[in-house]
């Protein structure tokens, strides 16, 4: 009799059990289950076998199914004043996923922040000569100095030619100190080197007032991409006109789909116990976390490499979670499950109904505070701001569970470097965390084997402390190559780098911007960050060390040694020395073998004390 049989035998069993029961008492209705969300599906085939996937060219932030729990992130009042302002959250069961998640939390996975408000309203379909200035959440916070260095020719401007600078002045300028300047004179840039303190007032000042005011009465505010303004992490996706209306396939890192398809060939509940062969798990405790108890789940027929694995339900079983230090929030868990279609949020197998052999599964989001150069980076939470339902599966049914190495498909895994910070050390310039002075050597303890491979965020600290680049922007210089540009930015960046020209011609005037660096041109730091912002040239980082250390590692590099060859690859180009001092381009002194400052750096950034490589 096998496993199939004598399960359906059990199922009707419980059947006539009800039927028997039924009949010796009143029969009362039961509620109405919930009805399945909608969730439009498109067929695909890998391998000759089918399975239904989201239709994400027809799903948004605002028509995904609303949260169905609330939930608060509350951070410490001494992380706040350390901050200068509160990242605190809190949402209600019921709210739309839109009114709850902010740009921040997808700097890494969708890049919502490359879209300017141009491009949405052709998505929205809005005019934005109509949509109220108030509906642009981030410019209750902008300053005017922001607008004017954010804004291209904004300074060049009179005050009356911007009404909503004009109102927020005349709050706090009397009209009689302005009869005394020429009109000539009353550009914004004139009046702000005039009186600079009226750069420090903020459109939120005006209060009701926005109201008054569209979009269009701040003349180029539309076509600047969302990270060039100030502190725009922190906008709700609602807070930005038509951003939650743009299918989540036309994202500037659009979500999609790939891996391997299982069969789902049983589904069990709650009274299975020791589930060992599992696929579930989390980022930082693997994709393959046991169960113990409880362990309601699904498991896998069909590819040798999932038959008999069991994917448990994130309802009864928690796994550690986040990254950097908002790992603390939810106590450091979040619902065990995949990523089948990248990190932008995470899949859970929730409601485990055993009788019908039906499985639905929600999607959890976290929260995630980045920074950068110089900048605490408080890195993200668990995935525990959910569950949000999602889709619904029958036994027999083929679903897509990502790639089974690492437990993701879709988008390529991306963060920004993650600062592993206190309330006391938030303060500290990354360079000052990645390089404790000698005094406080003696506090850490020796680097264990890494089992995870590299944590590119704390590598890319220590390159940018070890580069010490004094400028943003280096002297012109070719390599050996025969290309030739210059360095933007804290780590060597090259302009003549394809990944770096797209992300610069994707910005408003940046094709203008990178014909004055090949000319030899004039430019400033404030103009590296705007066309080439910090946290985009950290995952630029990111994605070439990653690169290099896959090379290493299929070679059997690893640990220390790895670390310092992904370094000298990094700097020095395919063809370092592996021993022996390496200099860029520019002749900066980045590794001595001889003294592994780079592993040191980096087990330093870890917060331990790491030992030179063979």
């Amino acid at each position: 009799m096998n496993k199939r049989f004598r399960r359906r035998l059990q199922r009707l069993g419980l059947v006539v059990l009800g039927l028997i029961t039924a009949s010796l008492v009143w029969f009362k209705p039961a509620p109405q289950a919930a009805t399945e969300p909608w969730i439009p599906t498109v067929p695909v085939q890998w391998d000759k076998q089918y399975a239904r996937v989201p239709d994400w060219s027809q799903l948004t932030f605002a028509n995904l199914p609303p949260l169905l729990s609330g939930g608060a992130v509350d951070i410490p009042d001494d992380l706040v004043s350390s901050l200068g302002y509160d990242p605190s959250r809190i949402w209600q069961a019921g709210q739309s996923v839109a009114e709850v998640l902010k740009l921040g939390d997808f700097q890494t996975s969708l890049y919502p922040q490359l879209f300017n408000l141009q491009t949405l309203a052709q998505f929205a379909q809005l005019d934005l000569n109509q949509v109220a200035l108030v509906a642009f959440e981030l410019v209750g916070w902008q300053r005017v100095e922001d607008l004017v260095a954010t804004i291209p020719g904004l300074g060049n401007l009179r005050l009356d030619q911007v009404p909503p600078l004009e109102a927020l002045i005349s709050q706090a300028l009397p009209v009689s100190s302005l009869r005394g300047l020429s009109g000539n004179d009353l550009s914004l840039a004139n009046l702000l080197a005039e009186f600079p303190d009226l750069g420090q007032l903020s459109l939120g000042q005006l209060g009701s007032q926005l109201n008054s005011f569209a979009l269009s009465d701040i003349p180029g505010i539309t076509g600047i991409s969302l990270q060039n303004f100030r502190n725009w992490g922190n906008s709700t996706i609602s807070g930005v006109p038509g951003l939650a209306s743009v299918p989540l396939d036309q994202m500037p890192n659009p979500l999609s789909g790939a891996g391997a398809i299982g069969q789902i060939d049983m589904v069990y509940g709650q009274v299975e116990t020791q589930r060992q062969a599992t696929i579930s798990g989390s980022k930082q405790a693997g994709f393959q976390v046991p169960c113990e108890e409880s362990c309601a789940h699904v498991e896998f027929a069909g590819t040798p490499d999932l038959h008999g694995k069991q994917w448990i339900s994130g309802q009864v079983q928690q796994v550690p979670g986040g990254e950097g230090f908002l790992s603390f929030v939810n106590g450091g868990q979040e619902p065990t499950g995949r990523h089948p279609f990248g990190d932008a949020f995470k899949v859970a197998l929730w409601d485990v109904d055993e009788s019908s052999g039906t499985v639905s599964t929600a999607l959890f989001f976290r929260m995630c505070q980045r920074g950068g150069f110089l900048t605490p980076d408080l890195g993200c939470t668990p995935y525990f701001i959910g569950p949000v339902p999602f889709m619904t599966y029958q036994e027999t049914d083929f679903m897509l569970v990502g790639a089974l190495e690492g437990g993701s498909g879709g988008q390529a895994a991306s963060s920004l470097p993650v600062v592993s910070a206190s309330p006391e050390t938030l303060g500290q310039s990354v360079a000052q965390q990645a390089q404790p002075q000698a005094g406080d050597l003696t506090r850490l303890q020796p680097c264990g084997s890494s089992k995870d491979g590299l944590d590119l965020g704390a590598l890319s600290t220590a390159i940018s402390a070890l580069s010490r680049y004094p400028t943003a922007i280096g002297p012109y210089g070719c390599d050996t190559q025969g290309h030739c540009g210059r360095r933007l930015g804290q780590y060597p960046l090259m302009s003549y780098q394809p990944q770096v020209q797209a992300m610069i011609a994707a910005q408003p005037g940046g094709q203008e911007f990178l014909k004055r660096v090949e000319s030899g041109a004039e430019i400033n730091a404030n103009e590296v960050e705007r066309f080439l912002p910090t946290a985009t040239q950290t995952h630029l980082v990111k994605e070439s060390l990653q690169a290099i250390a896959e090379q290493f590692q299929s070679e059997g590099v690893s640990n220390a040694a790895l670390i310092e060859r992904v370094g000298q690859h990094y700097f020095g180009g395919p063809g370092v020395p592996t021993e022996g001092t390496v200099a860029d381009i520019q002749g900066q002194v980045f590794l001595n073998p001889q003294t592994a400052s780079l592993s040191q750096a980096y087990g330093q950034v870890q917060g331990c004390l790491a030992q030179r490589g063979s």
